[in-house]
């Protein structure tokens, strides 16, 4: 079965979920407790330039690193970017079409970098996400907020922690709920190259640099002060915390906890994973809008067939609909000539 095609429209907020593949536990806390974008191995002071101590990093700040780097490549209005043991949620809102164009670019390169990182902090070469990405768009305000409590709240959801700040994952709640600084630091490689690579003198912490995130505030809420947004946005996760709480009650369910889930094999995968339901076309808290959106994309899968149809066949001129973007061409070779 084919990937949905994509479309994204400027000035909708669109709900993004990637996840690990297998499903594996490669986002599982192992920072140091006293210095959050460290390895719990690596001593708090690594990241002076003064000692020839090399950083590690944690899970915390490859994500954080890696989204900044690719943000600082390809701007686009970030709402939120949340991880979980083995997925991510983001909110994006393209402002104009640049940015509308640039959204399969920078999921492109903060997943290629997160991937790499990964890998050489695990010390193990296959991928890291085992699929593209399921974005879906925010018809309203009201389905824009339900999205970001959300993805704030997955790990109170599925019974990991009992409040949002407590996460041990990456996280973005700080940041929307306080306005603490996201702020990370990574090694430069392509310059440690350049400069001779693994040669004497040449210290990989030398080329250590640092990113900051920065995140744009829902379309809803750009009339808002700071401060009414950082409120209404508490109380949204105080009630969905609240809500998780009667549910585990009423279970007879805990939490996982902290320490539990520091214990987590990375290489490890779900025991009984959930199975994956069915992608929504879009969310709105509206039924009348959500029929008027499914009505509108069976009239853009007609254009968009007939413009990709017409595109493979070697018209290239072929206008396609607004928001989408063309198909790759796939060049068939004869045996002979391979």
């Amino acid at each position: 079965m084919g990937c949905r095609v994509r479309r994204f429209e400027a000035g909708v907020v669109y709900s993004a979920v990637a996840r690990c593949n297998d499903r594996q536990f490669l986002f599982r806390p192992h920072h140091n407790p006293e210095a959050p974008l460290l390895d719990a191995a690596c001593p708090a002071h690594a990241l002076d330039p003064r000692n020839d101590l090399e950083p590690v990093p944690s899970a915390v700040n490859v994500v954080g690193a890696s989204l900044g780097r690719a943000l600082a490549n390809r701007p686009v209005d970030l709402g939120w970017f949340e991880v979980n043991l083995h997925h991510e949620h983001a909110g994006i809102t393209p402002g104009d079409d640049a940015q509308r164009a640039a959204i399969p670019h920078l999921l492109r390169d903060a997943h290629s970098l997160i991937a790499r990182e990964l890998n050489r902090l695990l010390g193990r070469e296959n991928h890291v996400y085992g699929e593209r990405y399921r974005a879906e768009p925010c018809l309203d305000d009201a389905s824009a907020e339900q999205q970001l409590v959300y993805a704030m709240a997955n790990a109170v959801k599925d019974g990991q922690v009992a409040r949002v700040a407590d996460s041990p994952f990456f996280s973005t709640y700080r940041h929307l709920a306080f306005g603490e600084p996201l702020r990370f630091w990574y090694i430069d490689r392509t310059a440690w190259w350049r400069k001779g690579g693994p040669r004497r003198g040449n210290r990989p912490k030398d080329h250590l640099k640092w990113v900051e995130l920065s995140l744009a505030p829902l379309p809803g809420w750009r009339a808002l002060t700071v401060h009414q947004r950082r409120t209404r946005f508490r109380k949204l996760v105080r009630e969905a915390e609240e809500i998780a709480a009667k549910e585990r009650e009423a279970e007879g369910c805990s939490v996982v906890g902290v320490p539990a889930l520091r214990r987590v094999d990375p290489h490890d995968r779900p025991r009984n994973p959930k199975r994956t339901g069915r992608q929504p076309l879009c969310h709105a808290a509206d039924p009348t809008a959500r029929r008027a959106f499914a009505r509108e994309w069976r009239e853009f899968l007609k254009a968009y067939r007939a413009a990709s149809i017409a595109f493979r066949s070697g018209d290239f001129t072929v206008e396609f609909p607004d928001g989408s973007f063309r198909p790759p061409l796939v060049t068939m070779y004869a045996a002979s000539a391979l």
